[in-house]
């Protein structure tokens, strides 16, 4: 019987670790990917619907800044202060896109579970894929896809806090 609540105790601690998620200050962040050092931006700074989610140059703009609104859980919707949109899968699941905000879709919302050194791995509810550069470079403008968890840091980010003027 010992040995059970011992098993027991030790599963509820992994589990635990392995869903946790951060607890990020409601705030405005660029999102910087550790490898390549660009962030996450709407191709363009276009407002429609359906457009790519691509890797960009760190700068100070609103199409490059997300303002996190958590969830009850512990999770965040992250809504483009140039668009007033948020991040969604695109219809082949692969890529993200701009989207209107639809509150129930589980596709719009986001954990960001603790990586070390104040990253992050960002991964998607809807489908349980992980937000990674496509390109490892850092091409300028290439799309921002979502793949299985490859516990490295192209995966990774950081969150830098802006408040853009433009």
């Amino acid at each position: 019987m010992k040995k059970y609540k011992v098993i027991l105790a030790v599963c509820s601690i992994v589990f635990t670790a392995a869903t946790a998620s951060a607890q990020i200050k409601e705030n405005s962040y660029a999102i910087v990917n550790v490898v390549t050092g660009k962030v996450l931006r709407i191709k363009d700074a276009n407002g429609s619907d359906g457009t790519p989610i691509v890797s960009y140059s760190a700068v100070n703009w609103k199409c490059v800044t997300w303002d996190f609104q958590p969830t009850k859980d512990g999770a965040y919707r992250l809504k483009n202060l140039f668009s007033e949109k948020t991040l969604g899968p695109s219809p082949d699941g692969k890529t993200l896109e701009e989207q209107s905000i639809a509150n129930g879709s589980e596709d719009q919302v986001y954990e960001f579970i603790p990586a070390g050194n104040d990253t992050y791995f960002i991964k998607q509810r809807g489908k349980g894929l992980f937000v990674t550069p496509a390109d490892e470079n850092g091409t300028v403008d290439e799309p921002v896809v979502l793949q299985a968890g490859k516990n490295t840091d192209i995966q990774k980010w950081k969150l830098r806090e802006q408040h853009p003027t433009m």
